[in-house]
């Protein structure tokens, strides 16, 4: 069975190389928004940030931000769910206010006035915010990007079940 699956299921890497491309730019970018996700919320839970953190957390956002942009420069399918399903959405918005506080100035002093309640409903706010851009980006490369790399040659399958004694 998994000699019929390995035997029929091909990466057509000529035809479909910009799709490849922008779906490990995808990948890549997930990677870098979920540590981006996990310091973001160490540093709203400590409010205690050093200029290391701060710059960490900015290249993390700043990587996964150009991986997708290359992967939408590269691929137009990536280019259209992207555009349609994430850029422009209540839930990049919501992302980029989030980061943008994290980034601000005043974010420390800001951060050391809030309640613990008030600190931890910021937190869980930021986890599920960048968990949901996550999660989209991921729904999005496995249910539309790879499936047009990955496809199944039902001519090898019928051969290959033919042979089969």
């Amino acid at each position: 069975m998994f000699v019929i699956q390995e035997e029929s299921t091909g990466i057509n890497v000529r035809s479909y190389w910009p799709s490849v491309v922008a779906s490990g730019a995808m990948l890549l970018a997930t990677d870098a928004l979920s540590i981006e996700r996990t310091l973001g919320s160490y540093m709203l839970s400590a409010c205690d940030l050093s200029k290391y953190q701060l710059a960490e957390f900015a290249y993390l956002q700043g990587s996964a931000e150009l991986l997708l942009r290359f992967a939408k420069t590269y691929d137009a399918k990536a280019s259209q769910l992207l555009n349609s399903r994430v850029y422009n959405t209540s839930m990049q918005r919501k992302v980029t206010e989030l980061r943008n506080m994290i980034l601000s100035e005043d974010f420390i002093a800001m951060c050391k006035n809030l309640t613990d309640v008030e600190r931890t409903d910021l937190t869980l706010k930021w986890a599920d915010d960048v968990q949901l851009f996550i999660l989209t980006i991921d729904e999005l490369r496995g249910s539309f990007i790879l499936p047009s790399i990955l496809q199944v040659d039902i001519s090898i399958v019928c051969k290959i079940c033919v042979q089969t004694p």
